[in-house]
């Protein structure tokens, strides 16, 4: 009887102890409720944005970060109370931080709810040292409790999702950032009009000059980086291009003309023809009118012979007539 009591027993702490292994196994794979800064995203006015790659600004513009933070602390009944919200690039001092400070009245966000914040800052080329160095940075969510005081910050590093969800910071100076829109016009004239659309040989001429300018212009961009000299080339080549354009429309204008000159020269010449062939025809009907009255004068003629005749014939039978019915003496 003691054995069997024992026996339960044990089985019973055995199931007890296989139950609490499983929860102490499963504990560290069930995660906590938090706050969590969602997916970022610059906006506009940009000069460039590659997706997984890196975001441009041009010297003077307004750089606008969007940080979408959702609050899911459970039982949070203070919610989630953001104090300032932080970019921190990697340049350090003290211009490396820009942050949209709500300290005097923190923004909160109820449990379950999502509020997006966005940081405004002006792109300084000078701060960012280079256009070539592409710029990491950490995005910081500080937030307090009930009485103001901090509580342990939210964070994300640039990369943190990965992909093309991901975009290193670059600014470009004035000079750059004009160098680079004058080129992507340039290119668009070189695709739109290469040197075989132009039939007029001072058009083409014009327009081979300014390809000859617009590929050393590109070569003081991306090898020598000399921008000023960059945007005279390319304005240079602009130039050039414009006047290709007008040369030819005032050659393909000229050849439009002298060819609608050969057109009206031609039909006058066929207009003139026209009349000389209706003059000839109203000459020829003329003619024939004429021929037309003289036949019928003829034909009336021959009425009046006929006549005469049939008059000579009447007269001729009465005269008979008379002589045979004329008693003799």
């Amino acid at each position: 009887m003691l054995g069997a009591r024992a026996r339960m027993k044990y089985e019973k702490n055995l199931i007890l102890l296989t139950m609490l292994l499983a929860i102490l196994i499963s504990m560290p794979t069930i995660r906590p409720a938090q706050a969590h800064i969602n997916q970022w995203t610059w906006l506009p006015p940009y000069v460039s944005k590659v997706d997984g790659s890196y975001v441009i600004y041009k010297h003077g513009s307004t750089a606008q970060l969007e940080v979408p933070v959702y609050n899911d602390i459970a039982g949070a009944t203070y919610g989630l109370n953001v104090s300032k919200v932080i970019i921190s690039f990697d340049w350090g001092g003290v211009s490396s931080n820009k942050t949209l400070d709500f300290s005097a009245s923190p923004v909160k966000i109820k449990w379950h709810e999502t509020y997006t914040f966005t940081v405004s800052f002006l792109a300084n080329a000078t701060e960012a040292v280079s256009s070539a160095w592409q710029h990491i940075y950490t995005i910081y969510v500080e937030n307090v409790n009930v009485t103001g005081a901090s509580l342990t910050p939210l964070s994300r590093s640039w990369d943190y999702f990965g992909g093309s969800n991901r975009w290193k910071y670059i600014v470009y100076s004035t000079n750059q950032s004009d160098a680079l829109d004058l080129q992507t016009k340039y290119s668009s004239y070189v695709s739109s009009y290469p040197l075989t659309y132009f039939t007029d040989a001072d058009a083409r001429q014009l327009a081979g000059q300014a390809q000859i300018e617009g590929s050393i212009a590109s070569n003081d961009y991306t090898n020598r980086q000399n921008y000023d000299s960059a945007n005279t080339r390319y304005q240079t080549a602009l130039n050039l291009y414009s006047e290709a354009l007008t040369a030819e429309k005032k050659y393909k204008t000229a050849i439009q003309n002298a060819s609608l000159n050969t057109t009206l020269t031609t039909n006058a010449a066929a207009l003139i023809e026209a009349n000389a062939a209706m003059v000839e025809a109203e000459a020829a009907r003329n003619e024939a009118y004429a021929a037309l009255i003289e036949a019928n004068a003829a034909l009336n003629q021959s009425y009046a012979w006929i006549l005469f005749g049939i008059g000579f014939v009447i007269i001729s039978t009465g005269v008979l007539m008379y002589l045979v019915k004329k008693p003799r003496m």
